[in-house]
């Protein structure tokens, strides 16, 4: 048969080492084929074969040569020489950061030198693969049950964060203050070791007036046990309740001090002032948002709070009575906040050491104003310079989060600092009595989960939908101060061999406290 003849153009093979011209190719049938059989085809590049030609590609070249792109060594040294200890480094930052580790884990980890400060969280009952039936625990199946002496530490020297969840008296808060002792009590050995003591921020709203109770995170500040040394705890509230909420504090000593929130013009940027007035979006809102948004966008950098007043009051001429009624009422609450008189040295809000609490129980405060407020106290505790590391507790967040009413400000503001939280040395605990109140994106980026008692259905699938863990309605938490407690990048030991958690999940009995309990339930006799 005589030989089609076809043109090659080199443009979808390109040899590693040496470019090919364009050339003709030649296909053949081969006509020895035997019966039945495909058709051979043999190409052939300018009478030679493609075999040929890849021998000849591969042959060294002349110094000097064209078309030669190089040997490739200088990419090799990028490649092979650090790939071992790259892969150390890797291992080694997982070993660092665990949020939580047993005892056993810790030595292992102290024997080929990371010891790291570290906290006592409680003692291990059992550290399963699942969360069992109770037919498959009382077997003993599928489950490691530790020695008596296992202890489950928390690590204090990386951020992580963390969501607490239970019914009311199951020991969710007792578990929170726990992990505040591990931040803040110094040189206290029964609770582990603590070199430097991080800087804090709880936010906290319930119900105002004469019933107000004292949030249970200041508890820390008083301490039960001899030799305890306890942060200092400044506690914000309303320039409204102020008097009130004194009188609501006064049982915790002097170690706890009340004073009014305050902020001064300096700190009032244009997103400060969008979130204390409750402005999440320019989406369905009233004209008078509108114009707010418009006049923040012609100041720009150039923005403050008096030049923005004065613009304010401009406008406000062509505002109807309605408008002009529900913009005073956000003003209003603004201006409650602004401090009147400027002072020359102004004590910092935040301090290493110091765990400051924003109490925003009053009357007078609904849950969205809280939240707009909680979401600026947010910001500045997050750019706030303190030399140590930060811990911000979302405290009984069922009261104003939800995850039903659409994102707020507070939640976004929630969602970005856990996502960074490497870079801003932060520590992030949420603690909330429904689980269904927490975003689902803040419960699928949270590095650990700890359950105390609950039976409700609705609560137990929508945790398994976002935690890494075999999670069965059939299991109930049922026994107060012991947690199950869901750590993927968490840390055992087993014959001295490291190894993360993974889906199993531990049992754990939390510790006592060595400071004052205020969530002690009130009964009618002891």
């Amino acid at each position: 048969m005589r030989p089609v003849k076809s043109t090659y153009v080199a443009t979808a093979l390109q040899p590693p080492r040496r470019m090919i011209h364009s050339t003709a190719v030649s296909t053949t049938k081969n006509k020895a084929a035997p019966s039945g059989s495909k058709n051979h085809v043999r190409a052939t590049f300018g009478g030679r074969s493609i075999f040929q030609c890849f021998f000849e590609l591969n042959q060294p070249q002349p110094q000097g040569s064209s078309g030669v792109y190089g040997t490739g060594t200088e990419e090799v040294q990028l490649l092979e020489e650090d790939s071992l200890s790259a892969r150390e480094g890797s291992k080694n930052h997982e070993l660092r950061t665990a949020p939580v580790f047993t005892r056993e884990a810790y030595t292992a980890l102290a024997s080929v030198g990371h010891a790291m400060q570290y906290g006592v969280l409680g003692r291990v009952m059992e550290i399963c693969r699942a969360i069992l039936t109770n037919a498959a625990r009382s077997s003993g199946s599928d489950k490691n049950a530790p020695d008596e002496l296992s202890r489950m530490y928390v690590n204090t020297n990386a951020p992580f964060s963390a969501v607490v969840c239970g019914m009311q008296g199951s020991g969710k808060s007792h578990t929170v203050s726990v992990l505040l002792e591990n931040m803040f009590i110094l040189s206290y050995t029964p609770i582990g070791a603590l070199a430097k003591p991080l800087c804090g921020l709880v936010l906290h709203f319930g119900e105002g007036g004469q019933a107000s109770r004292p949030c249970e995170a200041a508890w820390v500040g008083v301490p039960t046990f001899q030799g305890v040394r306890t942060p200092p705890v400044r506690v914000f509230v309303a320039p409204s309740s102020l008097n009130t909420m004194r009188a609501v504090y006064a049982p915790l000593g002097d170690g706890v001090v009340v004073e009014p929130l305050l902020f001064n013009e300096a700190e009032l940027d244009a997103e400060a002032f969008l979130s204390m007035m409750g402005v999440t979006g320019s989406e369905r809102a009233p004209l008078y948002i509108q114009i707010i948004l418009s006049i923040l966008r012609e100041l720009g950098e150039n923005y403050t709070y008096s030049e923005f007043n004065r613009r304010l009051e401009e406008r406000m001429e062509d505002f109807s009575p309605a408008q002009i009624a529900g913009l005073e009422q956000r003003m209003a609450l603004l201006q409650s906040f602004i401090e009147k008189e400027k002072e020359e040295q102004p004590r910092p809000r935040f301090e290493a050491g110091q765990l400051t609490i924003i109490d925003l129980s009053d009357p007078f405060i609904d849950p969205a104003s809280a939240c707009g407020l909680f979401e600026f106290v947010t910001r500045l505790f997050v750019r706030a310079d303190v030399g140590t590391g930060k811990v911000l507790l979302v405290d009984e967040a069922h009261k104003y989060l939800s995850a039903t009413k659409g994102t707020n400000g507070l939640t976004k503001s929630l969602l970005a600092i856990t996502r960074q939280q490497r870079h801003l040395a932060m520590r992030v605990l949420i603690s909330a009595q429904e689980p269904t109140v927490v975003h689902p994106s803040l419960l699928d980026l949270c590095t650990v989960t700890i359950l105390h008692r609950f039976q409700s259905p609705s609560w137990l699938d929508h945790l398994a939908k976002h935690v890494s863990g075999d999670v069965s309605r059939k299991d109930a938490f049922d026994k107060t101060g012991e947690a199950v407690i869901l750590a993927p990048s968490g840390l055992d030991a087993k014959g001295g061999l490291l190894r993360q958690l993974g889906r199993r999940y531990c049992c754990v009995k939390i510790r006592k406290r060595v400071t004052a309990d205020g969530g002690a339930s009130i009964l009618v006799q002891e």
